[in-house]
């Protein structure tokens, strides 16, 4: 708990109460002594009774101006809301401000760079441009690049124009006046003045510059500069946040000697084209040399490591003391009465997502994808918060291989076999994959699994050897009378493997497993042609044609036989809702009364990851499209009824050539 922290501001309100910082005239030794020892501190820092802030946090309190949020008396009506103003004046002490400030000093001292992912409202902007202001102001020939992958974020009414304004707030109130005569222009200003020497110009003065640049469309737009300080301002916008970081590190970097700063922010419900590589990055910090804090956040993932996160319950306003320390447990609970009256109340169950993304808890909320996704996101990362916490992925699903035997193919757990965990997998990560069982194939009395029990949905990937892609199989139980539960994935197999033949082996042999035919995208990949070569065409299901009175679509057949095509965007459109309806497909409730759902039922972490954060319009979601293409086969399949095999129907005759 922090005490006494006026004392951290003595200078911003002796200015608030007088409308200047130093008494004694300008030109004398007291004032020179006076600026001359604020210099210091806005580069040292400074302590009182044993408590230490940072230069930066020193110089944000006391020589930057903000608009600032002052409540009022509560106002009785309904919703208990308080007035409240914007003024321009000097940001108070925070708890959270200090903790900010001092990671940054940590980070720059290590020789890290830092990503921050936060919520919404907590002034960030304001501090990246008070920290780019006391590196302009304080320390002689550096260079600050503020970065953007649009302007917007940068002038004129973002970043770039706060600095500028805070310089001209320098120039006017303090003796750190600097003049701008060789470059002041609204995206870069200098610190210089012109001395004409022998009747010719020459630049002086600290020679300290700030700089505003874009790179939509050109990840290189900072190759080539020598940096002190690099401010990547909402990077979660960037379509190329990687490879624009990775071609701006050089700037920062000699060798192993890490000569600059570059922060990295990200805000709730802002993240869209760059969401995929912030979150990706945010949460592998040590791959990127960004530093890396404890995940005391997100469920069930202590003892991993995280990028700086701002939760929406630090310094949250109207929930801090006098001291600026946050209550944290009352805002916890305002705000999860909110969440509560939000899911009670909203028709859209956007709102909630759009809510959580924008004021999160935790990182993994902040990554919620509300744009171009059907998919009931809130929920769905509500179960794999739960899933991790209680270990279900490892202990419902056992990996292993599938293997021929005398008596057709067996399931072998083999605990050297990792399944891909991960949504988007490292390229580093192995990701040949592996069977995974979450329940077994039911067999009645004759040994055998019903027919039209089971079912494969399944995405291939396109082409031997390396590659993004994956090829991705789910086992889903049909609505059934024999065996419960059911409408539920029982089973996968996610992978690459070097070569199609073997990924299909695999494939088919889940598919003799189960008894269950296989649906999949006949638009590319060698599923069909593999059957044809090894006889296994009676695994494959017949094309899809589906005409429903509810919705008005029709599927048309294109004379391929097998599978479903989803080359048009109406087919993937309703392909999408269908896949929503399935996931909120209700099921009963659990033992403490909540709603179930059959999104309930996946247990893979990668598959909770790829629905969450998927996007319509861009991106690579294997895992998702193949149920995607499985809710075809599941409608054409919806009035078959499962039924016991009837063994006169042998595999010899179905094996035929004149069937293929």
């Amino acid at each position: 708990m922090f005490v006494n922290t006026q004392e951290f501001r003595k200078d911003a309100l002796h200015y608030l109460e007088h409308g200047y910082y130093c008494g004694d005239p300008m030109g004398s030794v007291g004032y020179f002594e006076y600026w001359t020892e604020r210099l210091q501190r806005c580069k040292e820092g400074y302590s009182v009774g044993g408590q230490y802030i940072t230069g930066d946090h020193y110089f944000y309190l006391n020589f930057n101006q903000i608009k600032l949020t002052e409540t009022g008396p509560e106002i009785e009506n309904e919703k208990k809301k308080k007035s409240g103003r914007k003024v321009v004046t000097f940001p108070n002490f925070w708890d959270g401000d200090h903790q900010y400030f001092m990671a940054l000093e940590q980070a720059q001292q290590q020789g890290k760079h830092m990503i921050v992912g936060k919520a919404r409202r907590k002034g960030f902007s304001y501090k990246n441009a008070s920290v780019s202001t006391n590196q302009y102001s304080s320390y002689k020939n550096t260079y600050t690049l503020l970065c953007a992958f649009d302007k917007k974020y940068l002038y004129p009414k973002g970043i770039m124009t706060m600095v500028s304004d805070n310089m001209n707030f320098l120039n006017e109130h303090t003796g750190w006046a600097k003049r701008r005569q060789s470059v002041d222009k609204q995206n870069h200003r200098r610190a210089s003045y012109l001395e004409y020497i022998n009747g010719q110009p020459v630049e002086k003065g600290y020679k300290s510059e700030v700089e505003a640049i874009t790179f939509k469309d050109n990840p290189d737009a900072a190759r080539g500069k020598d940096a002190s300080l690099i401010i990547f301002e909402e990077a979660g916008t960037f379509d190329n946040l990687k490879s624009s970081y990775l071609a701006t590190k050089p700037c920062v970097e000699d060798g192993d000697i890490t000569t600059g700063t570059m922060v990295l922010f990200g805000t709730g419900g802002d993240l869209s084209g760059g969401a995929i590589d912030f979150e990706s990055m945010f949460y592998n910090p040590e791959a990127y040399n960004l530093m890396a804090f404890d995940n005391e956040f997100d469920e069930g993932a202590q003892g991993t490591s995280c990028g700086f996160f701002f939760p929406s319950y630090r310094n949250k306003i109207g929930y801090m003391d006098k001291q600026g320390n946050s209550l944290v447990e009352k805002a916890r609970q305002a705000e999860d009465a909110h969440r509560e009256q939000i899911k009670r109340d909203a028709k859209d169950p956007g709102v909630y997502d759009k809510h959580c993304a924008e004021y999160p808890w935790c990182p993994r909320e902040s990554f919620i994808q509300e744009s171009n996704n059907l998919f009931p996101t809130g929920e769905l990362m509500e179960h794999r918060n739960h899933v991790l916490a209680h270990g279900l992925h490892k202990n419902l699903g056992i990996a292993g291989r599938l293997v021929d035997s005398g008596k057709g193919v067996k399931f072998r757990p083999d605990d050297t076999l990792r399944p891909i965990e991960k949504f988007p997998h490292d390229k580093r990560d192995n990701i040949k994959g592996a069977v995974v069982v979450y329940q077994s194939p039911y067999r009645d009395e004759s040994g055998m699994s019903p027919n039209n029990m089971y079912i494969i949905v399944h995405d291939p990937f396109g082409t031997d050897g390396g590659g993004a892609s994956l090829g991705s199989a789910y086992v889903i139980k049909r609505p059934n009378r024999h065996s419960q539960p059911d409408d539920m994935i029982v089973a996968s197999y996610v992978g690459r493997t070097e070569y199609q033949d073997e990924y299909n082996e695999i494939l088919f042999k889940l598919a003799e497993y189960y008894n269950a035919k296989i649906g999949f995208e006949n638009d590319r990949g060698e599923v069909i042609p593999y059957a044809k070569r090894f006889k296994k065409l009676h695994w494959l299901m017949s094309e899809v044609e589906i005409f429903d009175q509810t919705d008005g679509v029709r599927i048309k057949k294109l004379g391929r036989k097998y599978g479903c095509s989803m080359g048009s965007s109406q087919r993937k459109g309703q392909a999408e809702i269908y896949c929503r309806d399935w996931l909120r497909s209700k099921r009963g409730k659990d033992a403490e009364g909540n709603q179930q759902m059959n999104l309930h039922q996946i247990y893979d972490l990668a598959l909770l990851e790829e629905l969450i954060k998927y996007n319509s319009k861009k991106g690579n979601f294997d895992r998702v499209s193949s149920l995607l293409v499985g809710m075809y086969h599941l409608k054409d399949l919806h009035n078959k009824v499962v039924e016991t095999v009837d063994e006169s129907d042998g595999e010899d005759f179905w094996n035929r050539e004149f069937f293929n």
